[in-house]
């Protein structure tokens, strides 16, 4: 299993930035396809489309020297010419705002841009380990507030001088929305009732880079449950999806959801792969019951150590949705000093025994739910 889960992660890590709707993006899609049926899963793709952000030229400009950035992708962009004006901290009243993004304090990054008086702003991100720590889109669909531009962390002590001193800059966040497309990866085990109501296995399978830690740890746990499930004769049919879309608002949840109108309640429970598992690991669950057999699971296959999500807290974007719309949802997480960073890369110290126990208990507890 260690050699399998690896493979898999390397090859993830090696198609390039897995950004929604690129290229990469769709290639990969097709090759987690090709990954399933060789299980002996027929996966399919489920098509959806939307506007795809493109970055242009993104930039802060101070006395010739320029620092590359990302905008938020849900919010406004420049002209290619940009916005020129003094720079000073947040709520100056400077034309270019600078403040800071740290990690896990989502709605923060959302308040940063309602901070009146600015043209546009500057937002060093703070992540757990040096970089350009990129910032999801819950607002794709409805984007708002000023054009905002994330800078890596090394240059916060250079920025803050600049700041204090409200030096002439020119900040370029130039980007456009062009017609794409992208896919969620979904298939079905068909289980011995078809009476009963399905188990639901789902993953994301997008993000902002490489993401070999972040996505690829749930893509390996993923295909190994298939690996399980298609092997044995579940009591009730167990689903698969691997959703894009996650770092722009959930689109391809949306888009799964949307075509099974009521799953989301209906589902006898979903098991949920979120970012880096196997690392300082946590779980959640909707109810007492999940919460017993999930811990029993977690115990038998030796995944551990794990902490519990304070009660009534589920962790995961997607199992939120899942679990607000009357979903029994079972999430879990890891944390990654490399979370949203672009050196999230495979690497030789990745514990794959660590990701397979946790595949396993997955595994197991997939096929109990199906039997119970």
């Amino acid at each position: 299993m260690n050699q399998r889960i690896s493979s898999i992660i390397q090859e993830f890590d090696a198609q390039g930035w897995h950004r929604t709707g690129t290229e990469t993006d769709n290639r990969s899609a097709r090759w987690l396809v090709d990954k399933g049926r060789s299980l002996g899963l027929d996966l399919e793709l489920e098509r959806f489309e939307f506007d795809r952000v493109v970055p242009r030229d993104c930039y802060l400009e101070i006395n010739g020297r320029r620092i590359q950035g990302l905008p938020f992708f849900d919010g406004g962009f420049t002209s290619p010419d940009g916005i020129s004006g003094r720079i000073g901290p947040i709520g100056s009243g400077s034309e270019i705002g600078l403040g800071e993004i740290v990690r896990g304090t989502n709605q923060a990054s959302q308040d940063f841009r309602r901070s009146p008086g600015h043209l546009a702003l500057v937002a060093v991100t703070l992540g757990g380990k040096p970089g350009l720590m990129a910032t999801n889109a819950p607002a794709f669909r409805q984007p708002f507030g000023p054009p905002v531009l994330q800078v890596s962390s090394e240059e916060q002590d250079w920025l803050t001088g600049h700041a204090q001193g409200n030096s002439l800059v020119r900040l370029v966040a130039a980007a456009e929305r062009v017609g794409a497309e992208s896919f969620n990866v979904t298939g079905r085990v068909k289980g011995s009732s078809q009476t009963l109501p399905p188990v639901i296995v789902m993953t994301p399978r997008s993000g902002w880079w490489q993401c070999a830690s972040e996505r690829g740890r749930g893509l390996a746990c993923w295909l190994e449950v298939v690996r399980h499930v298609v092997s044995s004769r579940p009591g009730r049919d167990v689903i698969f999806v691997a959703t894009s879309a996650h770092e722009l608002g959930l689109l391809g949840l949306d888009n799964f959801l949307g075509r099974r109108p009521g799953l989301a309640e209906r589902a006898h429970v979903w098991l949920h792969f979120g970012a880096d598992v196997g690392l300082e690991s946590q779980v959640s669950f909707t109810d007492d019951e999940l919460k017993s057999q999930t811990l029993t699971a977690l115990e038998d296959a030796g995944a551990s150590p794990v902490t519990h999500a304070p009660y009534g807290t589920t962790v995961g974007a997607e199992s939120l949705v899942v679990a607000g719309l009357g979903g029994r949802v079972v999430a879990l997480i890891g944390h990654s000093a490399l979370f949203h960073l672009e050196s999230d890369r495979w690497a030789q110290g990745f514990d794959t025994d660590s990701i397979g126990r946790f595949a396993n208990a997955f595994a197991n507890l997939a096929l109990q739910l199906s039997k119970s």
